[in-house]
Formats: C-alpha cells, structure tokens, sequence
C-alpha cells in the first residue's frame, strides 16, 4: 500500500509542478496570519531569538537543523547531513532531554514527544530548507501557552506562504573527506527540491517535493579492552591501539562504515482567506531509509585474509569483538514512512476577539528496522544469528493526534491597557514497539535473506499517554513604563495500556499548576529590563514509563511506569537594548528542576529510566545583532552564553551530587556574518563554539578527541552566492573550513563542500 502511495504522490507532485506559468488567475494578496496576534505575550515574557530566510542565505543549509545552527545556548546534533537522530538542546537542558522543547512549523508540532534521547529526535525533514521564512526559538516555560515541555524552549518555523506565482528548483552537492583510524574515504551526496505555488482568487497553494540522498562519516569506532582471562584467540594484525573516553588503553578493531540515507519529503499546502476567516491544511508524506551494512573491519589473519572472529589476540593480549551478547560489525537497515496532516481555522470575532483552532495528526505507517548477529562476511553468521537473536523491530499503530483552540483580545473591555488570550489543549500519544526473532537459519549470508517468518521473541512492550490543559495570559500595562503579565495553566495528565509481553501497567493520572509572572520596566526607549518567573511540569512520555528492550547477553533498557513529573521553578531577567539597527541583550537565568528523569546507563549494558533528584542550572547569555557593523556592508549576530548544570541531589547515588550533569557544554559562542558586496554577489562567515562536556552522570568520560567524548569544537564556515541572472542563483561553501576533528560521542563531520544551483521563476 505505501508503495502506491509513493507513486501516485510522485506522479501528483509531477503533474502539479508541471502546470504552465500562466495557469493561475493573478492578484492574489499577502495574507495577514490571525494566528500570529495570538499569545503575542509569549515572545514578551521570554527570551527569543529570531533569524530570517535572509539572513539564512549566508549559511550552507542542507536541512532544517541548519537553520538553528547559530543560535544562542542551543545545540542540535547533527551527525550527518540526512541524520534521522538530529537532537536539540536549549540551554540547561541538554540534546538527550528531548521531550524538554518543542519544534512547531506553522503550528503543527514536528517534536517527538513518544520517545526520548537520539529515538526522540524532532522529525525536522518534514520541512524542507526553501519553505523557511522565518525562525523564532523561545527561551524556558515563561508562558502558559506551552506544557512543561517548553522547559529548554520552543521552536517555531513559518514557512512561505504563497502570494503569488513562482516555480523555485533547486539542485545541490555535498561532499566530504574523512581520514580516521583506519579508513579514509570521500562521502557525498545530494539534494533536489522542486515547488510551485501559486494563488486562485482567495485559494494559495503549495506544492514541494524533497529527495535528499547521503552517505555519512563512519559513525561508531569499535573498541575492545583486553580480557583478564586469556582464552584460546586467532592472531591478527591490523589494529589500532588506543583510548577510549574513560582512559582505557585498548584496540580500535573496526567502525561501522558509511550510513546511507535516503529522504524523500511530498507536500501539499493549502491556504483560503476571507478576511475575518482564515483556513489553512497541509500534508506532509515522507519515505526514508537507511542503511549501514559496509562495516570496515581492520583485522588480518596471518594469511592476510580479514578475519570476523568473537575472539582475537593482538601482541599476546586478547580481546572481544563482541558486546552485549551481539556483534558490532552487525548490519543495520530501516524503512520509516511518516504522514503528517494538519487543519486549521482563524476567525475574527466581535469586539476585537481573534480565535484559532487547530488540529494536527502524525502517523507512522511503517517503521522497520533489521539488524543482523554479525557481519555477513563471518564464518559464523548463522550461528551468531541464533546467539544473539538476530530481529525485526517496528512501530505499530504509532503516533499521536493534537488540538489547540485560543482566543486572544489586546483591548479586553475596550481598555488598551488589557490584554487577555486563553487556551484549550488536547492531545494523544500511542507507542507500540514490536520485537521480534528470526528463526536462526544455517547459510544465511545477508539482511535480504531474514524475511522470512519471524517468532515472538522479547516482549512486545508500548502504552498511551495524553494531556488535556486550559490555560490564560493576562497582560496589564500598569503605566507608561511598567508592564506585567501574569499566566496559569491547569493540565491533566494520564497514562494508560502500558504493557510488557503480558504485563499490564496500571492506568495513572496526574494534575497540576504552573503559575508564570513577568515585570518589566521600559527605562527608556531603547532600554527594557524584564523579570519571568514561572514553574512548569513536565510528564513522562510513553518510552519512558512502558518500553523496555532486550538486545541480548543482558543489555537492555528498562523503562518505570512510576515516574513522577519533573518539577521546576524557573528565573529569568533580560536587559534589552535596541538602537539605531542594533539589538543587545543580556540574559540571566537560574533553574531547579526536581526529580529529573534522565537515561542511566550500567557497566552490563543495562539503562534505565530514574529520577536523577535535583538539577540547578544558572547561566548568562549575551547576544549582539548589528545591522551595517561600523557603518560597512556587514551585518552581524554573536552570542556567547555559559551554563552551569550541576547536580544538588540524587538518592539513589549521592557520588553524583556536584557533578556536572551531562552533555551541557558551559561555554557556547556563534558568529554570523553576512555582506551583499554588490547587487549579484554576496556571503558570509560563520563560526561555532562549544566547550567539552561529560556524557555520563559520574563525571568518568575525562579524555578528549576519542569516540564516545564529548568534545569542544571550533566550526568555521564560508559561503559565497552569486546572482547570475534574474532566475538563476548559484551558491558554493565549505563548513568546517580547517577540518576540526571532534566527536559528540559520534564524530561531528569534517570538512565538507557544499555547491547548490537555484532556479526560481516568479517572485
């Protein structure tokens, strides 16, 4: 059925984008979007950050995640360009906590609040880089607009509208060297997009298709420490002596080779204006696919022959190549179709009230992933099959379904100085993770033989979780210089069918209050100082109270059913100056948060979902955007932020109180400068830096520049673009211009080269 599917969108998005220039009826005007004067408190209250498409043509962006790059106090780990794992973290909360932001493009949520960690990674490729048109990232849980889960922040992409005709094709490459351990190889790829828009009457329409193809930087770097034992191991040769991130001298015995991505993104979107009615639907269907199945193994018998061996000595000292009961030169591959629906209404009702509803539904159609017990190549890949269980795991009826009303009046009472917007939320989350066992079958060479029917295995495990919510901010300008606004939310919490094999969870309930406050003095016209205060709750989601997954010889991760909210009181104070093109902002911030979920890992493999205790964070942010920099062409954005995450409690293992809580680097600084040197030709330089940080709770992971550290890196980026003719634009960059080598666990990318040809008809 999803084979259809993607033929007759393939055929449709072709039809469409094949409509003459001349088709549609002219003078179709830019709307004003109603839904944008709703909760204008929020971008009041909390810290924002905002970047336009313009200011974007300065920077070599591929996908979406690149548009935040340069963000202050935010990190998204992009692995590769095509990573399905790009994680975001904003402030205080790092690129594991997923479910602490919130990623919406015209109001549809594009965050993945079923799971957490690299698994709950915002499906940012739902959004294709030339729809953008402006970012907006919100700082902290300041309004009652958002759920807790606006801890870290919120991220809001507007994309184009169309207001008139015009066909936009575009065509770029990618290409990168890497040179590490034992491989060095050129990894490439490529993106096309393709869109026409176009207006009839008061209908707008857009219709786009995306296909991006990549093969990543090897991603895992395999490390054996000696055993103590001495058992009976083949000789090889070839390996690469090392450290891992904790210190330990071992082996490096292979990585994992390239992961090809492939992407294919179909939309449609529609928008209807009638003045005092606005409607708006869009569909987004996407096809992706990975695979990792080129493994480069660095051990040599004594014949010279690669050797795929459990067991292997290297001058006198043996190691295992296995982990965890399985290998890790095992191949990998995943299909993952996604459908994402949204509708939405915007109404202007009497006596100034605007109203807007919306409702969005995402869907996973298929979500498959196979992985083998060895590498196809091993003498034993059947019979390691059978040890480690080789499996299939998916997703099954596997989504969720949101909707939001609000209403908002900036003159409450016809009285200016009033403001009020109200809020109504629903929504619903469904997690089924299916795993299941392949029979072990003698002379299976490859992944393409291991369809065949497949046993129950480890259990099946999954579980539904919803929100209902009402909420307000009222807004009083209490003179000519002071302003405040005061916010609550009441939110309903309830988790239910969770499962484990046959092992029901009981159905739980939670309610609470988050209060929010903010006072601001206008010292001047130019300079605003803000104090927001505001205590938010946020619930667990589905992986972390239900999904529990066995991988063999012990690993597993255990989820607790039990979890409390976390619970958190939030400050900010923003000092704001805005003169003559120039905007400077000092932000200060001091958080705690109790009972802190967070991922733990074990020595035998197995993590678990606790409560870490207490986290308090405090920080700085400064940030500069000047227009025409010392009366010249360049404009600039810079921003240097610290952050201090520590832990001040944790029951279960007091050792960890005072440690720095994981992958929050405390030093981050982004550079951004752009010029148009004349009417065709303009670029720009970016930097990125990030200072190291632990991955673990205990602090142990001290050494750098290994796999599995968290580094500090120092990014420099050029891009030049060159307006050919009215129609035609070319682009070419490179992003980590001195080939930084750094890992974020996984190795950041190195130097890449990017080239990109543009062809847009109509403005």
């Amino acid at each position: 059925m999803v084979g259809n599917l993607v033929s007759y969108l393939r055929l449709g998005a072709l039809c469409f984008l094949s409509l003459p220039v001349n088709a549609a009826i002219p003078g179709f005007e830019e709307v004003v979007v109603l839904a944008d004067k709703l909760f204008k408190d929020t971008a009041i209250v909390s810290p924002t950050s905002v970047i336009t498409a313009e200011e974007l043509q300065s920077i070599n962006m591929t996908t979406v995640e690149d548009a935040l790059a340069h963000e202050p106090s935010l990190i998204v780990r992009k692995r590769f360009i095509g990573d399905a794992n790009g994680v975001i973290g904003l402030r205080g909360s790092n690129m594991f906590q997923t479910t602490r932001s919130m990623v919406f493009a015209d109001g549809m949520p594009l965050h993945f609040h079923l799971q957490t960690r690299y698994r709950g990674a915002p499906r940012w490729s739902l959004v294709a880089p030339a729809e953008i048109e402006r970012v907006e990232v919100i700082y902290g849980p300041y309004s009652s607009e958002y759920s807790g889960n606006a801890i870290g922040g919120v991220v809001n992409l507007t994309t184009h509208h169309p207001t008139s005709e015009r066909v936009n094709l575009e065509v770029g490459y990618f290409s990168q060297q890497s040179d590490v351990l034992n491989t060095r190889d050129t990894y490439s790829g490529y993106r096309t997009f393709a869109s026409y828009e176009n207006g009839y009457d008061a209908l707008g329409v857009f219709a786009s298709y995306t296909r991006l193809e990549n093969d990543s930087q090897p991603q895992n770097q395999l490390f054996a420490k000696s055993r103590s034992a001495t058992p009976t191991a083949t000789a090889v040769s070839g390996a690469v002596h090392g450290f891992n991130e904790f210190g330990d001298a071992g082996i490096y015995f292979a990585d994992s080779g390239s992961e090809q991505a492939i992407t294919e993104l179909f939309k449609v979107k529609l928008f209807y204006d009638l003045e005092s009615v606005q409607l708006r639907g869009s569909i987004a269907y996407e096809d992706r696919s990975r695979d990792e199945s080129q493994a480069n193994n660095f051990l040599y018998d004594s014949s010279g022959s690669l050797l795929f061996d459990r067991r292997v000595e290297v001058q006198g000292k043996v190691y295992d190549t296995y982990q965890y009961g399985g290998s890790r030169l095992q191949n990998r591959t995943q299909q993952r179709d996604s459908l994402l629906l949204g509708l939405g209404a915007s109404f202007h009702l009497s006596s100034g009230w605007i109203a807007d509803g919306f409702y969005s539904r995402f869907n996973i159609l298929e979500d498959v992933e196979v992985r083998s017990g060895n590498n196809p190549a091993a003498a034993s890949y059947a019979s390691d099959n059978a040890r480690y269980r080789a499996r299939i795991t998916e997703y099954d009826d596997t989504g969720w379904q949101i909707f939001d009303l609000k209403l908002a009046s900036d003159s409450l009472t016809d009285n200016d100085r009033h403001r009020l917007s109200l809020g109504v939320h629903y929504d619903q989350y469904e997690l089924n993770y299916i795993v299941d066992d392949y029979n072990a079958i003698a002379g299976i060479r490859n992944s393409d033989e291991l369809d065949g029917d497949a046993v129950t295995g480890r259990p099946d495990s999954g579980g539904e979780a919803g929100t209902s919510a009402v909420f307000a901010q009222y807004g009083y300008q209490l003179g000519d210089n002071w302003d405040l606004s005061v916010g609550l939310r009441y939110e309903y919490w309830q988790a239910e069918n969770g499962f484990l094999g046959g092992v029901t969870a009981d159905r739980r309930s939670k309610k609470g209050l988050s209060p929010k406050l903010s006072l601001s003095w206008a010292v001047r016209d130019t300079l605003e100082i803000r104090y927001s205060v505001a205590k938010a709750l946020r619930f667990p989601v589905i992986e972390e109270l239900f999904v529990n997954v066995e991988s063999g010889g012990g690993a597993a991760m255990i989820a607790d059913p039990t979890l409390e909210p976390e619970d958190g009181i939030f400050h900010n104070v923003s000092i704001i100056s805005n003169h003559d093109g120039s905007s400077k902002r000092l932000n200060i911030f001091h958080e705690v948060i109790e009972d802190v979920i967070f991922n733990q890992r074990a020595s035998n493999g197995v993590s678990t979902f606790l409560p870490v205790g207490e986290v308090t964070s405090s920080g700085v942010e400064w940030v500069w955007e000047q227009q025409r920099l010392f009366n010249t062409g360049l404009n600039l954005r810079y921003n240097l932020s610290y952050t201090d995450a520590e832990i001040t409690h944790n029951v279960f293992n007091p050792s960890y109180v005072g440690n720095e809580f994981p992958r929050t680097a405390r030093w981050r600084s982004n550079l951004l400068l752009s010029a148009k040197w004349s009417e065709r030709l303009s670029g720009g330089l970016s930097i990125r830096y990030a200072s190291e940080s632990f991955g673990t709770l205990n602090n142990s992971d001290h050494l750098d520049n290994v796999f599995g550290a968290q580094d500090d890196f120092l990014f420099v980026g050029i891009k030049a673009n060159w307006q050919a003719s009215e129609e035609i634009l070319l682009s070419a960059g490179i992003d980590n211009l001195f080939a930084e080598q750094a890992y974020v666990y996984h190795p950041w990318p190195g130097r890449t080269f990017h080239l990109k040809v543009t062809y847009q008809l109509g403005r």
